[in-house]
């Protein structure tokens, strides 16, 4: 079934930060802000966060109950997602509820709820942290990646993956095990049960995994196209600095 599609309404929704006396078009982040995210970043400070006012259209909604789930364009770049029930835009912005006719969007840092019908335009502040940044898929299979970030990142939480080899169509892949949350791995989107058949035309190996991950975070670094076979589907990805 194919997400529904609707007429575009241009009707702009105003989202209203004056619960916490936070100035909406303001990058500031405040520490009150953070104790009332939907998703914080273990352990970080308001420093590390920056909020910018962003304008989504709500292009149609599709599914019941739990695996409902919307589909968001940003108006400035046309940049798609679709969003399911329970997960967030940015760190504050709650999807609640779907149905045919739009979504509810729970804003936790004010406790606001906003109704959007499906072709409105809603303009609201989002809340992210920098590493939310590190690796963002731009196309199919291709992402843009910061190298600092992802330096970062792996100095608090680690490479987080290994994986073993294994046998696939007369290959030798490595096969994702455990991915530990937060990591450089799942930031990058990788999953158990992956398989890793080479980076840049080179074996994966057991041994090299983390050097190859690793090689993103330095400023040299430009690119890596990782090829992978995941639900016996094989994909190229390809990870390009910024």
């Amino acid at each position: 079934m194919k997400t529904q599609l609707v007429s575009l309404a241009l009707v702009a929704l105003p989202w209203v930060a004056s619960c916490t006396g936070a100035d909406s078009a303001s990058p500031t982040v405040t520490k009150q802000e953070v104790a009332a995210l939907a998703v914080p970043e273990e352990g970080a400070p308001a420093s590390e966060y920056v909020a910018h006012p962003t304008t989504f259209r709500l292009f149609g909604t599709q599914g019941e109950g739990a695996t409902a789930f919307a589909t968001l364009a940003d108006t400035s770049s046309w940049d798609t997602s679709n969003i399911r029930v329970g997960e967030t835009i940015g760190r504050s912005l709650q999807l609640v509820s779907v149905s045919d006719a739009g979504i509810e969007l729970l804003d936790t840092t004010t406790r606001e709820r906003r109704m959007v019908r499906s072709g409105e335009d809603i303009s609201v502040r989002v809340i992210e942290h920098e590493f939310d940044r590190a690796a963002v898929e731009s196309s199919e299979h291709v992402f843009h990646t910061h190298a600092r970030s992802l330096a970062r990142i792996e100095a608090r939480y680690g490479i987080g993956a290994s994986c073993e080899t294994v046998s696939f169509a007369g290959q030798s892949p490595c096969k994702v095990g455990v991915v530990a949350k937060n990591s450089v791995a799942a930031r990058l989107g990788l999953q158990p049960g992956d398989l890793l058949l080479g980076a840049d035309g080179s074996p994966v190996t057991p041994s090299n995994l983390a050097s190859q991950l690793h090689r993103l975070g330095e400023q040299q670094s430009q690119s890596l196209q990782l090829s992978m076979a995941r639900g016996g589907v094989v994909i190229d990805r390809m990870y390009v600095a910024e």
